[in-house]
């Protein structure tokens, strides 16, 4: 397996060194991501794993599974599944994670989204939905500036499929789509990708890529804002993943039409009243 240069230390669960989670935390803000971390075989990924397995099975029995037809089950709900399924809610609240998550944003959270993602065997990646493009910033999380957490729930290699980013970047203030409408870039291609980093940042050139491999049971944090994109699935197997994003009670969080997102209190206490609040699920 690759190796990532990301800042993979031990969670802080078991860190009695506060310098060690300093320099975790100045890492990641240096450089956009951090991890793998490693969960390990909890009760809650086998549980969401056994629960994708099942759905994927079932939706290809049925005929139903398409490219434009996501699979209808709870557990595969697009970025709500942390209100729907509390299979998805455990494996992303578990402890080790939350601690982690609290060490980057402070002691009072706010769980506002989750999905599970499944790439099938010959997937190109992440390919971003009606634009064809690959390399792309989550805009809205960049907005919200919380934490995204990418738990790897079967093998995420670059055989399989990961997720591939370019660190600083999520410091810089650039509108992807529009550059590459400009001519300056070409989103299905990395290595128009850098060079577009090189030319708007030539004090941080040569930019990379650093591919963030996982095995089944770690994950890894981003933040938003970071150029990124997901490598294909070269493997035989179906690859199952699943993300989720946490912010601070203090920041309104809202989609792009300015509905408000329902979010779950999962650490400390909510005293600004800001958001949509709701509670965990009760059933998966």
């Amino acid at each position: 397996m690759m190796q990532t240069t990301g800042y993979s230390g031990k969670s802080s669960t078991s860190q009695t060194d506060f310098n060690q989670i300093d320099r975790k935390v100045a890492f990641f803000e240096k450089e956009g991501f951090a991890g793998p971390f490693t969960l390990g075989q909890t009760a809650s990924l086998v549980a969401l794993r056994e629960a994708m397995n099942q759905a994927i099975g079932e939706a290809q029995n049925q005929d139903q599974k398409t490219s434009s037809s996501p699979i209808q089950t709870n557990v595969m709900d697009r970025r709500i599944a942390h209100t729907t399924s509390k299979l998805v809610y455990d494996l992303s609240t578990e402890p080790l994670v939350l601690n982690d998550v609290a060490d980057f944003l402070g002691p009072n959270l706010l769980f506002w989204m989750a999905e599970t993602i499944s790439r099938e065997p010959g997937h190109d990646g992440h390919i971003v939905e009606k634009t064809g493009q690959i390399w792309h910033i989550d805009v809205i999380n960049g907005w919200i500036k919380g934490v995204h957490v990418s738990i790897a729930v079967t093998d995420m290699t670059m055989k399989t499929g990961c997720l591939l980013v370019i660190p600083g970047t999520h410091k810089y203030d650039a509108d992807l789509p529009a550059l590459e409408q400009a001519g300056e870039c070409d989103l299905t291609d990395a290595d128009s990708v850098l060079r577009l980093a090189d030319r708007m940042h030539p004090e941080n050139a040569p930019h990379r890529i650093e591919p963030i491999e996982m095995k089944a049971g770690q994950y890894c944090f981003t933040r938003g804002g970071i150029w990124h994109g997901v490598s294909r699935n070269n493997d035989s197997r179906t690859r199952f993943g699943l993300v989720a994003r946490f912010a601070k009670p203090d920041v309104e969080i809202k989609g792009f039409s300015g509905n408000q997102i329902p979010c779950i209190v999962v650490r400390g206490e909510d005293s600004y009243h800001l958001n949509l609040l709701t509670n965990p699920p009760e059933n998966s």
